[in-house]
């Protein structure tokens, strides 16, 4: 009979000190293989990590399997609970069983398992919608509303949250590209800034007059504490987060009574929408954004078209109005 991974203690059953051993040591190894091995960002990792502590969460509650015995079914279980008890949204639910069937992968990859359970897994259509930007009129209320604030009362915080945004949104960087730039990975001359993008690749970005006198305001504010490399830091004078980014969006908006939805990702959808509306070929937008398929920035074109129906009745011969 196959030695049993839980223990019974007053009725209840309980997952074994070992079970528990061994998941933390499986999520800890998939930890390090992310971080180190994939590059992946810290908001990717912390995103991942915390969709497996919830699936292992789950089924420390009902079939009380290691992170190793499960089946497709385990899978198929967590995925229904996801969508009945917890009522995520199927793009929610997409992305949780994406992050599962990475883990998976790793852990088959490893010689841990012999079989993905998460294989087989069907039934989730992934909802299309198109991602949230800013207008111009929004970008512009946002960041002159940055400006007049620190021209009223120059500080550290200020100069900081004027200098992030205006890089966030003339260069479209990830949060997390971002919040890992170093102050020599700014060329101030050419006005060119080197990125260390997904899986550790690196871009050169272009950004503007405004981040660049931004910045500039900001570096006679920044005094780190020690050796931080960091161009961006928080009021302890250490390297901001992306979580750290988020904050001081929400509250920004707050202020201003924006109600929209947004993120610090919003100003790079936005980057790449006005792009494009300013005539920008796709493959620039492509290579800016940092992403390996055109389809991927193709998404994009979507948001333009009002811009390019405009552009279609102005240009196509067949679309004017006959003549009185």
């Amino acid at each position: 009979m196959k030695k049993s991974f839980v223990r019974k203690v007053i009725g209840k059953v309980y997952p074994s000190p070992s079970s528990l051993k061994i998941n933390n040591e499986l999520i800890n190894e998939f930890h390090e293989y992310l971080e180190f091995e994939r590059h992946y960002s810290e908001h990717t990792i912390e995103n991942y990590l915390r969709v497996v502590n919830q699936f292992n969460n789950y089924l420390m509650k009902t079939n009380k399997r290691s992170l190793v015995e499960v089946g497709t079914s385990d899978v198929a279980g967590f995925m229904a609970f996801l969508k009945t008890i917890s009522h995520l949204m199927r793009v929610s639910q997409l992305n949780r069983l994406s992050a599962l069937k990475t883990f998976y992968r790793y852990l088959r990859k490893r010689g841990k398992i012999q079989k993905n359970p998460c294989d087989g897994i069907g039934g989730l259509r992934e909802e299309k919608s198109l991602p949230t930007f800013f207008s111009q009129q929004e970008i512009n209320r946002f960041l002159t509303y940055l400006e007049d604030r620190f021209q009223k009362k120059p500080n550290f915080l200020q100069a900081r949250n004027r200098a992030l945004f205006e890089i966030l949104y003339s260069s479209g960087l990830r949060v997390g590209e971002v919040v890992r730039l170093k102050t020599i990975d700014l060329n101030f001359r050419q006005k060119i800034v080197k990125v260390r993008g997904k899986g550790g690749k690196e871009r050169i970005v272009p950004f503007n007059d405004k981040a660049l006198q931004a910045v500039e305001d900001y570096l006679a504010f920044r005094r780190p504490k020690g050796p931080v490399k960091e161009l961006f830091l928080n009021y302890l004078q250490q390297p901001l987060t992306t979580r750290g980014v988020r904050v001081i969006l929400n509250k920004i908006l707050a202020e201003i009574g924006m109600v929209k939805k947004a993120s610090p990702h919003t100003f790079r959808h936005s980057f790449a929408s006005h792009f494009l509306s300013g005539g920008a070929e796709m493959r620039i937008v492509q290579e800016a954004l940092g992403h390996s398929s055109l389809s991927t920035t193709q998404i994009y074109t979507h948001l333009n078209w009002d811009n390019m129906k405009k552009v279609y009745e102005n240009t196509h011969p067949r679309s004017h109005k006959k003549e009185d």
